[in-house]
């Protein structure tokens, strides 16, 4: 079989082919209990993703270690595969693209993590340059004053050729997309826990129309996959990963922005985050220096901070792929 054609997309852009494996890693995450670890494991016990999903059930339960249920849908793929690529042209229509981790505009940075997506979808335009990135996170229910300092910093940092990463939830995220928008030529991405068409919060619409347009949407579901917890925390891996760094603005003790930062420091990204005197922030800032935080001022010299990123960034996407 042949991979699906590209085509011309919105504005006249050339759009790429979707290979082979994109379309069977796609049809792979329908099977459910299977995500990026299991994902991986089976492509690399039988050589590829094809030949995982060519195995007979007897194979994918014993070698593949799947359940008998798992093994019977995988195994059953193949039959069903022209519904797959239905589904994948769909998608395409509507400006969202399949970009697997073999792929030349894979981004590089998600190869530093333990469990990589295999397959990410992107709805709007993700760039090389997109590399030279910053995760700008926090809590869902900042002071006045966090938020203006996400608000800043991502503006100040996009307007010196750093896109801004973070994953659309209210507060800080929110502020640091809209920051990084208010750059003239500033880009963001926003990191989905669920699929790019099914946008949390709803009131975000708005705001994820202005990001495809100056950046992308960005999830490892299926487009009209729905928001769950699950997915929220996994999605803060690739926020990590994505970044040269992270910058937690405020957070409290065990907020999610935390899973982030564990991420960042695993992934060897340079990890800093905004000091605040008072509870319950001060205490998600005590959590954050015993990761190994560097602190940053509220009103820090941006050239200087976006100057350290840059230099701190040497080894990021040396992971190995299949």
């Amino acid at each position: 079989m042949s991979a699906m054609q590209g085509g011309v997309g919105e504005e006249g852009r050339e759009r790429p082919a979707v290979s082979e494996r994109a379309l069977w890693w796609a049809a792979l995450q329908q099977v459910g209990g299977i995500g990026a670890g299991t994902m991986l494991r089976l492509a690399r016990t039988f050589g590829s993703v094809e030949e995982a999903a060519r195995a007979s059930r007897r194979e994918l339960m014993a070698r593949g270690r799947l359940s008998a249920e798992q093994a019977e849908a995988v195994a059953g793929l193949g039959d069903g595969m022209p519904q797959v690529r239905a589904r994948v042209e769909a998608w395409r229509e509507q400006s969202i693209e399949l970009v697997e981790m073999e792929d030349a505009g894979y981004p590089r940075g998600l190869r530093d993590l333990r469990s990589p997506p295999p397959l990410v979808y992107v709805r709007g335009s993700l760039l090389a340059e997109d590399e030279r990135a910053v995760a700008v996170v926090g809590t869902r229910s900042p002071s006045r004053a966090g938020a203006r300092v996400a608000r800043r910093l991502a503006r100040g940092l996009a307007e010196r050729g750093l896109a801004i990463v973070s994953g659309l939830a209210r507060g800080i995220d929110t502020a640091g997309h809209r920051g990084a928008l208010a750059a003239e030529q500033g880009r963001t991405i926003a990191v989905l826990g669920s699929g790019v068409m099914e946008i949390y919060p709803p009131e975000n619409g708005m705001l994820a129309r202005r990001i495809v347009e100056r950046g992308c949407l960005m999830a490892e579901v299926p487009p009209e996959t729905r928001v769950d917890r699950r997915l929220l925390l996994a999605r803060d891996r690739i926020q990590a990963a994505l970044a040269r760094a992270v910058i937690v603005v405020q957070a409290h003790g065990g907020c999610g922005s935390m899973v982030t930062a564990r991420h960042a420091v695993q992934c060897g990204r340079a990890l800093f985050g905004v000091p605040w005197e008072k509870a319950p922030f001060s205490e998600g800032w005590r959590e954050l220096r015993e990761m190994g935080a560097r602190p940053i001022a509220k009103d820090v010299e941006l050239e200087a901070l976006a100057d350290e990123i840059e230099e701190g960034s040497s080894g990021m996407g040396e992971g190995l792929l299949l």
